[in-house]
């Protein structure tokens, strides 16, 4: 079966293997978030929740045909037949965006190339390896947004789970990172030299996977847990739930140290952004933050090259570069900066978080 799957792929015309290729993973990305519907709705804590096969509002048994992703779509008769409830549009929804951001990621990826970076240079069977690591972060990272805009909270089913698959997944493979645990691109020469890679790495993959992984499992986790600390000492409540703090250290152990040294100082953005939004549509004062960080992971893995490649050139022609985003990484001060300008956005954002609950909403 593999071998005549292979052979038909290989009939196609290259132009069109793209297009081909993102519509069957829309389709399995659309089966993976039914799959987490009835994960999310197994998880929920509400003593109302029915079984995925029933009716949410009287509990009957519904058609088989409802049960089935994309053809439960239809809206012809799409109502329980006793109490005449519509199937969750939320629900729906969040088939069709698992199955947009599975398509979406194989065109960043594969076409784009977003993560191909100078160092770092996996073999082909890798390269596979390591985007079925990344649709099993897709997925977790879509049943804690779920649940969490649900429930306001994030279980550990997901995120502990999340942990192991990635440190596993990562010692197992040895060449699943998107930057290595440790390159330092100031010691680079243009023209003689590449960055400062220690040996150890090229001589132990399966250790350095090990390494890379929990290494960015303690830094998302505990970078986040101090930040829940800071959030707390200045609104007097906590702001993140612990749940945030395992779910940055789940996010860690897929992407490494680095990217969670971005992400934190993006995730206050982008609530910001939504939740004002929310706070005018819904009146809502109170948003999860979990959403936000999936949010910035997305960002940043799909921008990785741009993002970790990203230069301001020096106003002296020749010179090298004002700043250069990845010898930050290899720097103790440009470390510093980046932790320092994390918790700069966060302590803006839950200054403005006061203004957002004080903000008057007329109801009508």
């Amino acid at each position: 079966m593999a071998q005549f799957i292979s052979e038909q792929l290989v009939s196609i015309p290259q132009d069109q293997l793209p297009l081909i290729m993102a519509g069957i993973l829309f389709l399995l990305g659309t089966v993976v978030g039914f799959g987490v519907n009835i994960w999310v709705r197994r998880m929920s804590l509400s003593p109302e929740a029915q079984p995925f096969s029933r009716c949410q509002k009287c509990g009957i048994l519904i058609s088989r045909w409802k049960l089935v992703p994309i053809v439960r779509w239809i809206p012809f008769r799409n109502r329980c037949r006793k109490c005449s409830t519509y199937i969750p549009r939320s629900e729906i929804l969040l088939e069709l965006a698992t199955g947009g951001l599975f398509a979406f990621y194989y065109f960043m990826a594969v076409q784009q190339r977003c993560l191909e970076v100078p160092s770092v240079a996996p073999s082909a069977a890798m390269l596979e390896w390591r985007m079925l690591n990344h649709y099993v972060l897709l997925t977790l990272l879509v049943a804690a947004t779920s649940i969490d805009f649900r429930e306001y909270l994030i279980p550990d089913q997901i995120t502990v789970t999340g942990m192991v698959v990635g440190v596993l997944g990562a010692t197992i493979a040895g060449h699943l990172q998107i930057i290595h645990f440790w390159v330092d691109w100031n010691q680079a020469i243009p023209g003689l030299s590449g960055p400062y890679i220690p040996e150890w790495i090229k001589d132990h993959s399966h250790w350095h996977g090990f390494v890379w992984s929990l290494t960015g499992l303690i830094v998302g986790g505990g970078l986040t847990w101090a930040l829940r600390f800071i959030s707390s000492v200045l609104l007097g409540q906590e702001a993140l739930g612990f749940g945030d703090v395992t779910l940055m250290a789940m996010i860690g152990s897929f992407v490494g140290w680095q990217p969670i040294l971005l992400i934190l100082p993006l995730a206050p953005l982008c609530g910001l952004l939504i939740g004002f939004l929310s706070r005018m549509v819904t009146g809502k004062t109170y948003l999860p933050y979990g959403p936000y960080l999936c949010a910035a992971t997305l960002i940043v893995l799909m921008g990785w090259k741009w993002i970790w490649l990203a230069e301001w050139p020096a106003t002296v022609p020749g010179a090298p570069p004002e700043l250069s985003i990845r010898k930050l990484f290899g720097d103790a001060t440009g470390l510093i900066m980046i932790v320092g300008i994390a918790v700069g956005a966060l302590i803006v954002m839950l200054l403005l978080l006061r203004i957002y609950r004080a903000i008057p909403v007329k109801r009508h």
